[in-house]
């Protein structure tokens, strides 16, 4: 499948404002692309494919995952604002032909992080954080963004472990649960930089 192919299908499957921060991820991932050392063509896709389960509805997720094997963690289960990230792998793989395993890790890892991160994955969850469309209205501010944006140029390292930190005060002020992988993350980003400093 195309990329424009790729675009008709998310247009026609995502909400709008879903449809713009997607675009808006697409775009951030290719201009960050150099600074994380990642291929742009990729970083283009796991930006527009990202969010391709977003708005599925309760029943789509159960049959994707009945259908594909899919066993979702205790985490995943209890907030389905995760089950997305996870979902998005196969979507993504299933649906609009995508084989590559580093935009596929990219996908699944872009909402909670993992220890020991690729620059991809780490180029999408930052990227996902930082287009310009975010702060409008999906919940996070501009101030935030502009910092993790600023970060990135001193330190990669640094940006998520701010931006980590401010995915999960976000879900604590939602009342909600945190996926150990992002404290996994944050902590092995900590350790890494301890050891090296």
């Amino acid at each position: 499948m195309t990329t424009d192919e790729m675009i008709v299908r998310l247009k026609a499957t995502l909400k709008e404002r879903r449809f713009i921060h997607t675009m808006g991820v697409a775009n951030e991932a290719v201009r960050l692309a150099p600074r994380f050392g990642v291929d742009g063509g990729k970083a283009y896709i796991a930006g527009l494919l990202h969010d391709c389960a977003k708005n599925f509805s309760p029943e789509q997720v159960r049959e994707y995952c009945d259908r594909y094997g899919l066993t979702l963690d205790p985490y995943s289960e209890k907030e389905p604002a995760l089950i997305h990230a996870f979902l998005g792998a196969t979507v993504a793989r299933v649906d609009y032909g995508v084989e590559d395993p580093e935009i596929l890790s990219a996908i699944y890892y872009h909402t909670t992080g993992k220890p020991g991160m690729s620059p991809m994955e780490k180029l999408i969850y930052i990227a996902d954080l930082t287009e310009p469309n975010r702060s409008l209205d999906l919940g996070r501010s501009a101030e935030m963004s502009a910092r993790i944006r600023e970060l990135v140029e001193e330190d990669i390292d640094e940006a998520l472990i701010y931006a980590i930190g401010c995915s999960v005060t976000h879900v604590l002020k939602k009342g909600n649960l945190i996926h150990p992988d992002s404290i996994f993350a944050r902590n092995y980003l900590i350790e890494n930089r301890r050891k090296n400093s």
